[in-house]
């Protein structure tokens, strides 16, 4: 008999962002939590115009950070092993030196089992998952959405060990679904000194 999943979260991240990396190093230790990656763009996020999104601009559309997410999209529409192109493609952006090009990243995409590339597609499944993650208020990334639609916006300053690792995410969902009046909750990184009245 197959184990029961324990929970599921829906992981809107960024290629670009250090805190998204670390937290799929903390989320492949779970191997009981469902994890579903939905691609949000950082770089349409902090657009500053009103214009039509980076996903409708043509001379932008080879940006390598909306490629990555846009061949994320390709991949898994087609089947592929898309658990292993986010992996190949954290560590290629954050742990290896040099920088990307729009071939290195449709070839971590072939390995993965992408047969073919339609940008429109791709593009259009990247502006449909971002919209949603703009439904749910995401903000940056990595924001986890948990089955009762509770998000919570999560910054590791480092990637838990493999026995940390659960206790974190049973307190981070126990945060973000348990108490819907808890609204913010940040770690002071200074002690601010005691004033005695």
């Amino acid at each position: 008999m197959a184990e029961e999943t324990v929970m599921a979260a829906a992981v809107f991240f960024d290629y670009t962002c250090g805190f998204s990396n670390r937290a799929r190093h903390w989320l492949d230790h779970l191997d009981d939590v469902e994890v579903s990656w939905r691609p949000f763009s950082l770089l349409e996020l902090h657009r500053a115009d009103d214009g039509p999104t980076l996903f409708q601009q043509p001379d932008l559309a080879d940006n390598v950070s909306l490629i990555a997410l846009a061949v994320h999209e390709a991949v898994g529409a087609e089947g592929g092993d898309v658990d292993g192109y986010r992996r190949r493609m954290f560590t290629a952006w954050h742990e290896e030196p040099g920088r990307l090009s729009t071939e290195d990243i449709l070839g971590f995409g072939r390995d993965a089992g992408l047969r073919g590339f339609d940008r429109d597609a791709a593009f259009a499944a990247l502006a449909a998952d971002h919209a949603a993650g703009q439904r749910l208020g995401v903000f940056g990334t990595p924001t986890l959405v948990f089955d009762d639609g509770q998000a919570a916006f999560v910054k590791l300053d480092a990637v838990p060990d493999a026995d940390r690792a659960r206790p974190l995410w049973d307190t981070v969902s126990q945060l973000a679904t348990a108490e819907p009046a808890l609204r913010e909750w940040q770690r002071v990184t200074e002690p601010i000194p005691a004033t005695r009245h």
